[in-house]
């Protein structure tokens, strides 16, 4: 049995690391550091505001603590997939700007391998670049210039992790996660002076390597109808290979051989150190109807490097907490009883300081969860609403909000037929 298992999680991770791959921004930020960090994959964790490193349940997969997994049933078998869609509302002092991004959120799956030990895998995006800017300004004895940014690509986590149950009380658990993926940063610089030829720039940086993510989770029950989870986790300080590629030519508009010559072609290996992240969360239930959790974690973005260069980042830190409601999870006669109701918020410093001001974004956020009649299955829906960065120091302001769609299938298998 644990050898089809894992014949089916090998297969798993060949058929989604050929097909995942997705940019799911168009903020200018993203252009700064790693890009936009994705906190938040799942419909039913942003539901709550983020809050789910004490998310202890056998309907969902949570990858946000390994320790969690154990919450898996016996002989179940968990398939997570979503989408996302994003629009946003960019503002300067004088501009506006409306972009709309929509991708996939996540893929995972989870299962017990026995009555003490608990399995999970699958695919989330951990970065996302994608911007276009425009530029221009005028030089003394060379004239105008106009300025093209453009950048994509991003960063994504596909992992094994694994949860023992060392007490009914107290689980521990792992996730083995490999970075990969490429930032390209793209640069033009064109000369309204056409006896200079223009320059185009290509900066594109590989990354691979290996983090840890261990996870730990408590829960007691304080009376017959009230519960209490705490749960904590932490991944290493790893060292991840990185590879620059730098090509730089002139070129010239409007031609039939537009580059002319190449002014860099280099190649460069090295590292990226990516900081310790620390979470930790707790979650308070009672009477099955009502759950109120809370998170806080914060990350040394100090220690952040991409060949020796620091990008000037700052510490990151996020607050979030979120209630869910559940009027009768056992109603027969409503389904809207069955309905889990979550709202959440969060509040969030990231890890960029631009112009002496630390990014900050704060978001509100509602779901539901629907049970399937007659099935084990769920479907998850959230909204987020926010705002991230100021129109200060003329910088941009982003007001957004998101549509998150999750599902999950719960399958009772290798089990043996009684009836025909």
């Amino acid at each position: 049995m644990i050898k089809i298992k894992f014949s089916i999680l090998l297969l798993f991770s060949i058929i989604t690391s050929s097909t995942f791959s997705q940019i799911s921004t168009s903020s200018p930020y993203s252009r700064y550091g790693l890009g936009i960090l994705n906190d938040n994959t799942l419909a039913f964790q942003s539901a709550l505001g983020g809050s789910s490193v004490a998310l202890y349940n056998s309907d969902f997969i949570n990858s946000s603590n390994p320790a969690t997994y154990s919450a898996f049933k016996a002989k179940s078998f968990l398939f997570s997939t979503g989408l996302s869609h994003l629009t946003t509302q960019m503002k300067t002092t004088d501009l506006t700007q409306i972009t709309n991004n929509s991708s996939f959120s996540h893929i995972t799956l989870g299962f017990p391998l026995s009555k003490s030990i608990f399995v999970s895998s699958g695919f989330l995006p951990y970065s996302n670049i994608g911007y276009v800017l425009e530029d221009s300004e005028t030089i003394e004895g060379i004239g105008g210039i106009d300025y093209n940014y453009t950048g994509d690509g991003g960063i994504s986590n596909f992992y094994i992790g694994t949860s023992v149950k060392l007490h009914k009380n107290l689980s521990v658990g792992v996730n083995a996660a490999y970075l990969f993926g490429g930032l390209n940063r793209d640069k033009e610089l064109l000369f309204n002076d056409e006896s200079i030829f223009n320059v185009n720039s290509l900066n594109r940086i590989n990354l691979k390597g290996y983090f840890y993510q261990f996870g730990l989770l408590f829960n007691r029950d304080l009376t017959e109808n009230h519960h209490f989870t705490f749960g904590i986790s932490a991944n290493n300080n790893s060292e991840i290979s990185a590879k620059r590629t730098i090509l730089s030519r002139t070129f010239e508009l409007n031609s039939t051989q537009p580059y002319k010559d190449t002014v860099q072609n280099s190649v460069e290996w090295g590292t990226m150190i990516l900081p310790q992240q620390i979470s930790a969360g707790f979650t308070f239930a009672a009477s099955d109807k009502w759950l109120v959790v809370g998170n806080y974690s914060t990350q040394n973005w100090s220690d952040y490097r991409l060949f020796e260069e620091t990008d000037l980042l700052e510490n990151s830190m996020k607050i979030s907490g979120g209630l869910q409601y559940v009027p009768n999870s056992k109603s027969v006669n409503s389904y809207w009883k069955r309905v889990n109701y979550r709202m959440g918020t969060s509040y969030n410093k990231s890890y960029l300081q631009l112009r002496g001001n630390q990014l900050e974004e704060k978001t509100i956020s509602f779901g539901l969860g629907l049970p399937v009649k007659k099935s084990r299955t769920n479907y998850d829906l959230s909204i987020e609403m926010g705002e991230k960065g100021t129109i200060n120091d003329n910088l941009i302001k982003e007001q957004f909000i998101r549509f998150n769609l999750g599902v999950t299938f719960d399958g009772i298998w290798f089990v043996k037929r009684k009836y025909d």
